[in-house]
C-alpha cells in the first residue's frame, strides 16, 4: 500500500469528503527546524505555515509527556497583542491571497477528487480562534467586554479577509465551507451566549451565506459545550455540526431538537472510553450511539476527536468493527 487512502480503501472506510484551502506561496522552503517542529506536533508544515507563521503568530513545543509521541505547543507571540488603536488593526498586513501558488494544491485536489467526494473549502480558524491567536486570548476577551470597538475592528478585518477566501474556494469548485472554531471547554463556552450573538453570529452568517447562496454546505467544528448556541448555528445555516462531544453535550437532546435539520458528525469519547475503557465499553458506547442517534439519517460516527497515542489498538479495532457491523442503514440495533 502506497498511501493512507489505499489503507482506508482496503478497510472499507469511506472517504466522503476532501478539503481545499489556501496554500503557501510559490517558492516557499521550510527550514529543517520548522519541519521538525511540525512533525513533533503531528501537523503538515504547509498548513501550519499558512495558519500561523504567515500571520506572525509564533509557537514553541511544550513538554513531552512520558510515553507520548505527540507533543503540544504553546504560543510565544500574538502579533496584535499591543495594538492600542483601531488604525493599527486596519493597517496590519495580512497574507496576500494573490501571490502565485496560493491555490495550486486546491486545484489539484479538485481535479483528482472532484467527481467522487464532497469538496469543502476549509476556512479553519477565522473569527474567534484567529482573533485570539492574533490578539492573545485574555486581551481579546477583555476587548469583547471593555473595548468593543477594538473587538469589532478585529472581527471585521478578519471577516472581510475570509469572505474573500471563501469566494475564491467556492469559485474553484468547493461545494461547501468548513469552519473550525473552538468555542467551549468541557463545561461551558468561553464567552456568554449573548456576547456571542452580538459579535459573532452576524459575521458567521455573512460567511455562511457565501456558500448557501450557491447551494453549498456548511460544516462547523467546535470542541466543548456549545449547547446554548446550537440553535443559533442551525438558524444561520450550519448543515453539519462536529463533534458534539459526548463528554460535554447531551447528544440525544441535540438529536431530538435539531436532528431533522442538521447532520451530527460525532463519535466515541476520546477522553474516557477510547483511551481508558475496555473493548466491551467501546462496543457498548458505539452501539448505544448508533441506536439512539442514527435513526432518521443525518448521522456520522467515528471518534469525537483525534485518537491519541494512549489509546489501545484493540479499542480502535473494536470501534471500527462495531461501526462496520451495525452502522449501515437500516439500523437494526
Amino acid at each position: 500500500m502506497n498511501s493512507d487512502y489505499d489503507l482506508f480503501s482496503k478497510l472499507g472506510i469511506e472517504l466522503d469528503r476532501a478539503s481545499i484551502n489556501v496554500g503557501q506561496r510559490s517558492g516557499w522552503k521550510p527550514k529543517e527546524s520548522y519541519v521538525t517542529f511540525c512533525d513533533a506536533i503531528g501537523y503538515n508544515p504547509e498548513d501550519q505555515y499558512t495558519a500561523y507563521e504567515e500571520w506572525g503568530i509564533e509557537r514553541r513545543l511544550g513538554s513531552k509527556g512520558q510515553g507520548r509521541l505527540l507533543r503540544q505547543f504553546y504560543f510565544t507571540k500574538h502579533p496584535w497583542q499591543n495594538f492600542q488603536e483601531i488604525e493599527e488593526v486596519m493597517e496590519a498586513e495580512l497574507p496576500d491571497l494573490d501571490e502565485p501558488g496560493r491555490f495550486d494544491k486546491a486545484k489539484t485536489t479538485i481535479q483528482e477528487f472532484g467527481n467522487e467526494r464532497l469538496i469543502l473549502g476549509d476556512l479553519g480558524h477565522c473569527q474567534w480562534t484567529k482573533g485570539w491567536e492574533l490578539r492573545g486570548m485574555i486581551p481579546f476577551m477583555k476587548d469583547i467586554h471593555t473595548n468593543k470597538k477594538m473587538a469589532e475592528a478585529i472581527l471585521d478585518r478578519l471577516n472581510d479577509y475570509y469572505v474573500d477566501l471563501a469566494d475564491r474556494l467556492l469559485d474553484l469548485g468547493a461545494e461547501g465551507l468548513r469552519f473550525s472554531e473552538d468555542w467551549g471547554n468541557n463545561k461551558s463556552m468561553f464567552i456568554d451566549p449573548e456576547s456571542w450573538r452580538r459579535f459573532f453570529k452576524p459575521r458567521y452568517k455573512k460567511l455562511f451565506d457565501r456558500a448557501t447562496r450557491k447551494g453549498g454546505w456548511i460544516l462547523f467544528h467546535s470542541d466543548g459545550n456549545i449547547t446554548p448556541i446550537v440553535g443559533d448555528l442551525v438558524e444561520i445555516g450550519v448543515d453539519i455540526l462536529n463533534p458534539v462531544q459526548p463528554e460535554c453535550m447531551d447528544q440525544r437532546k441535540i438529536k431530538e431538537e435539531f436532528g431533522d435539520r442538521i447532520t451530527i458528525d460525532t463519535g466515541i469519547s476520546v477522553q474516557r472510553t477510547l483511551p481508558l475503557g475496555s473493548v466491551d465499553d467501546v462496543e457498548h458506547e458505539a452501539k448505544e450511539a448508533l441506536k439512539d442517534l442514527a435513526p432518521g439519517g443525518g448521522f456520522v460516527y467515528g471518534t469525537s476527536h483525534y485518537a491519541l497515542y494512549d489509546v489501545p489498538v484493540e479499542n480502535v479495532v473494536a470501534l471500527y468493527d462495531t461501526c462496520k457491523k451495525h452502522g449501515r442503514y437500516p439500523i437494526s440495533l
